[in-house]
């Protein structure tokens, strides 16, 4: 049973949090849109934790050198086969710099599905 450190036992807290390695990758999405008729390519960092731990789970799992292809099958076609959105968000010291902070996949419905229905 997991017990939650006291709010002041500060001796406590220290010795129960433990430190994230950094993940020694970084991670791309590449895509393109249509803008007025255009097709531009993006590039943006993931910065997600979610895929950072990806890579700590599967590095545990497969190893230094088998984690890549379970990585990629993730990102490269299971997410972009669902419904993927990115939440792009900017950080302080770069306000220009656009990153992926979050990967939003939920399932894609089905074509004939009404996105949204009547209100009357």
């Amino acid at each position: 049973m997991q017990r939650q450190p006291g709010l002041f036992d500060q001796h406590d807290v220290k010795a129960s949090i433990k430190r994230l390695e950094k993940v020694p990758f970084d991670f791309y999405y590449t895509y393109e849109c249509v803008i007025n008729g255009e097709v531009k390519a993006h590039t943006h960092k993931i910065v997600d934790w979610e895929a950072s731990q990806l890579y700590r789970n599967l590095r545990r799992t497969h190893g230094t050198h088998g984690w890549e292809a379970p990585f990629r099958k993730k990102l490269e076609i299971d997410l972009p086969g669902k419904d993927l959105m990115l939440l792009m968000g900017t950080i302080h010291r770069f306000p220009h710099q656009w990153l992926i902070i979050s990967l939003i996949y939920p399932p894609k419905q089905p074509p004939e599905t009404s996105q949204q229905i009547s209100l009357f």
